[in-house]
């Protein structure tokens, strides 16, 4: 989508929260061009009421999700999106999803000091992605951050710290190098520092994965009897911890995963079926279902397309004994076929 097709028109007529929801939406997207993403630092940078407007609408988009599935502002977001003008702003390559979305956050920027929807955070910006959407963030300080499907990061960057904390998901942090300024990761209660590296975190399951790619880290667990265990790490290493504070040894990562993920592929060697499924489903608005515990354990290898459950579907029946079952538009069941 050009620069004349719903963002030439955001200038000095609209206000700051206006054009910020507009701008959010769609960023959002996953063709943003790099005129789009430099118009859009241009105008964030144009005055400190965009910077703050965005700020919001970032806050707003992360922390509720609820309020914006609120009857009201649904109500309030169809009206605008029938509106003459919205149409105009949202037609094009833009998912209605994404339309919507934004016109739901237009309306609770606008009127959320009346309702007090969410409480501003003077600590940090929230920055996430939907499910099936990745982002790539562009700090100050020259830093990057590409964050998976489905992830949350707050940056709260101050004279001493380039802190960052990951909420959920994962992240892949591309560090710009000063001593004197550390990069620090926080997530599970735990740290991690780096200078200038090329690393990965992932939350799953209540714990925390690191994985270096570039460089070195060093990456200390929550307290445990009084005390943290620090691992340092190793380009090619990983290491993972808990909030309990138990930390296991460094062993080597999985690289081909790591360095996948990121163009939108999932490399796996000897995986479970039930594991690929869980992996792929975080990526499609289709889910999967092993339906028969027997399935389960079959071992997959390959290198997928992520959140392509079509053509997963078509690659497990041609190598395997399984069968669909069409459950609804997004919900299919893994059968064994007889």
């Amino acid at each position: 989508m050009g620069m004349d097709e719903g963002m030439a028109d955001m200038g000095t007529g609209s206000g700051s929260h206006e054009q910020a929801a507009h701008w959010l939406a769609r960023l959002l997207d996953s063709d943003v061009s790099a005129e789009e993403q430099a118009a859009f630092e241009h105008w964030r940078a144009a005055s400190p009421e965009n910077d703050s407007a965005y700020r919001e609408m970032e806050r707003l988009w992360a922390q509720s999700s609820e309020t914006i599935k609120h009857p009201a502002i649904l109500a309030a977001a169809d009206r605008a999106m029938r509106s003459d003008r919205q149409r105009a702003r949202f037609r094009g390559s833009w998912p209605l999803k994404i339309a919507l979305a934004a016109a739901a956050v237009l309306v609770v920027g606008v009127f959320a000091s009346r309702w007090a929807v969410v409480p501003s955070d003077p600590l940090g910006t929230h920055y996430a992605s939907m499910a099936g959407q990745q982002r790539t963030l562009h700090f100050k300080d020259g830093s990057s951050v590409v964050l998976d499907t489905d992830s949350e990061v707050v940056e709260r960057y101050s004279a001493g710290t380039r802190r960052v904390d990951l909420l959920h998901g994962r992240a892949q942090f591309q560090v710009k190098g000063d001593h004197a300024w550390p990069f620090v990761v926080h997530t599970q209660g735990g740290t991690v520092t780096a200078v200038g590296t090329l690393f990965q975190v992932r939350m799953q399951d209540k714990v925390a994965a690191v994985t270096l790619l570039e460089g070195r880290l060093e990456v200390v667990a929550p307290p445990r009897n009084g005390a943290s265990q620090t691992r340092s790490l190793t380009a090619g290493q990983q290491v993972k911890y808990d909030r309990s504070g138990q930390m296991s040894a460094v062993h080597d990562a999985d690289r081909p995963l790591a360095e996948g993920w990121t163009t939108g592929r999932l490399v796996v060697h000897d995986w479970r079926l039930s594991e690929l499924v869980a992996e792929m489903n975080r990526y499609s608005a289709m889910q999967l279902i092993v339906a028969d515990p027997s399935l389960e354990d079959i071992h997959i290898s390959g290198n997928f397309s992520a959140g392509d459950q079509t053509s997963l579907i078509q690659m497990l029946q041609q190598g395997w004994p399984i069968a669909v079952h069409q459950v609804s538009d997004r919900k299919v069941e893994l059968v064994r076929r007889h």
